[in-house]
């Protein structure tokens, strides 16, 4: 009987697993299914963490080790290398917006993992970030479909005409731009002072 029973034993310990509680994944720079984390400030973001409350959200203070967008919340997330939230700001995106890029022209912003190619002021849309679009698997996808993949796209601020804020609420309830990703003047200040050459982009659906 007792033989009986520690196989029983035995064989509920192999079918449960490892009974120690696991904490969660705290760097949720690349984890979409996270819900929890705590900031350096104590603020504790939950599931919403990709949900924008205002157009700029400014957390906490450091450099940013990854950008992530996530195109179906129209949301810029910045995290530093510890994957702490920095800021989080509402955006725009192209004309076109569902689906991924796949050729010059189709007013879609890219979904993908990129790099910073340039960082620079801007005469029409204040300052841009320019990102290594087309990648390898970009350029792969749209040569089997017979497409030029394009180019030139860019993290950017507002026009002229609202260079003083006054229409950000406006422009951020379009999709407007061929494919880039605009912010506000505001935002686009705190990302560019974040950000350099070694910051990871990640952009989803």
């Amino acid at each position: 009987m007792g033989k009986i029973l520690g196989l029983v034993l035995f064989l509920l310990l192999i079918l449960t697993g490892c009974s120690k509680n696991v904490k969660p994944n705290k760097d949720i720079r690349g984890d979409r299914n996270t819900t929890t984390i705590t900031t350096t400030s104590g603020a504790i973001i939950d599931d919403t963490l990709f949900d924008w409350q205002q157009n700029d959200e400014i957390l906490q203070e450091g450099r940013a080790a990854k950008i992530v967008v996530v195109k179906s919340k129209r949301v810029l997330v910045l995290f530093d290398e510890n994957g702490e939230v920095l800021s989080r700001h509402r955006i725009s995106l192209g004309k076109n917006p569902v689906g991924t890029k796949l050729k010059e022209g189709d007013y879609k912003t890219p979904e993908g993992i990129y790099s910073i190619v340039d960082i620079r002021t801007d005469p029409k849309y204040y300052k841009e970030i320019l990102i290594s679009y087309p990648n390898e698997e970009d350029r792969r996808r749209s040569r089997e479909l017979g497409f030029n993949p394009g180019g030139g796209i860019t993290f950017h601020a507002q026009v002229p005409w609202n260079w003083d804020g006054h229409g950000d609420d406006y422009t951020l309830e379009h999709d407007w731009t061929i494919g880039c990703i605009a912010m506000t003047n505001r935002g686009m200040d705190d990302v560019w002072s974040r950000v350099d050459k070694n910051t990871v982009v990640e952009i989803r659906e």
